[in-house]
């Protein structure tokens, strides 16, 4: 076991997190496969905790990476989706939780800020950022779930005008520096800061603006296109931790058509077939790539266990040859 907790990685927290959000995609249609995304959520969360209590100067030293750091944000916003599922069971639980990680989450990024941005170098910039800033909208995504509509809208605000800024500087930073290929994989959060912008946007707005919703719903999907072109190259790749990044980009850039589409669907706009053929396959997709992240998670975690196990049964023959 202290093998396992000692390979866990600090993105495993971003497959943590496509699960939860994955769950909360597909509740309406699949209940099961919901409380199986909690449950498996959970479990990465707690490998996570795990790897904190028993390896805390490797934690530390991780902190030292700009990747890493603005990647443990993830944590933060798994625990808002789970923090969902726990008031299932209770709510003051729930609420709790909720309120530990969206606290932590702005600590971390008041601790980011001053250990890099303080320190800005632009070859250290990578798409893990908007993690870091954007991804508290997660915050108000979930407000609504415990009356917290006031604070959510105000972290919506804060992580939406992070948005641009923070897409000029990592473009920029994507323009200038080679990206090694450990790091490649991240490229597919580009698809996450739009439409969970419009997630948030929709969760926290009683009468949402049907323009503004409509243009980020066309920004998030003219960047899932753009990582979908360069998708195949990152699947061709050995397994990296970043894999976590194909995830939750995915699921919620499904969720953000789901909900566009049920917006419309309100607002008595009539759109084309196309749009909810594509908001299927968009759900396949998301689908998909976790589940094929979450394999080769699960494969890369129990290799110790693998290598034991054959050396087990190696031994046992070599004994059964002797006696014989």
């Amino acid at each position: 076991m202290r093998e396992l907790v000692a390979r866990v990685p600090i993105p495993l927290a971003g497959v943590a997190l496509g699960l939860a959000a994955l769950g909360n995609l597909v509740a309406p249609w699949a209940p099961a496969i919901y409380g199986l995304c909690g449950i498996l959520a959970a479990l990465c969360a707690a490998l996570l905790l795990a790897k904190v209590m028993m390896f805390p100067a490797q934690i530390r030293e991780d902190f030292q990476n700009p990747i890493l750091a603005s990647v443990s944000a993830t944590f933060c916003m798994a625990l808002m989706q789970l923090a969902g599922y726990t008031a299932v069971f209770s709510f003051a639980l729930g609420f709790v939780l909720w309120i530990a990680a969206v606290s932590a989450h702005l600590v971390l990024m008041g601790w980011f800020g001053f250990h890099f941005i303080r320190r800005f170098s632009l070859s250290q910039v990578f798409p893990t950022w908007f993690i870091t800033y954007v991804g508290i909208i997660v915050a108000a995504v979930t407000a609504p779930l415990f009356s917290m509509e006031a604070l959510g809208t105000i972290l919506f605000w804060f992580g939406f005008a992070s948005y641009p800024v923070l897409l000029a500087t990592i473009t920029v930073r994507y323009i200038k520096h080679p990206v090694p290929e450990a790091a490649r994989p991240l490229f597919c959060i580009y698809t996450a800061p739009a439409s969970l912008s419009l997630v948030g946007y929709l969760a926290i707005t009683p009468e949402p603006n049907l323009l503004f919703a409509t243009g980020l719903l066309v920004a998030a999907q003219a960047f899932l296109i753009l990582v979908l072109f360069r998708l195949p190259q990152f699947l061709a790749l050995p397994f990296y931790p970043s894999y976590a990044a194909m995830t939750f980009p995915f699921v919620i850039t499904a969720t953000a058509l789901t909900q566009m589409l049920g917006l419309y669907a309100l607002e008595g706009v009539v759109v084309p077939e196309v749009l909810n053929l594509l908001c299927a396959a968009e759900t396949f997709l998301a689908i998909a790539m976790v589940s094929y992240v979450v394999g080769r998670y699960a494969w890369f975690l129990t290799e110790p266990l693998r290598a034991s196990q054959k050396v087990a049964v190696q031994d046992e023959t070599a004994n059964s040859l002797e006696t014989a």
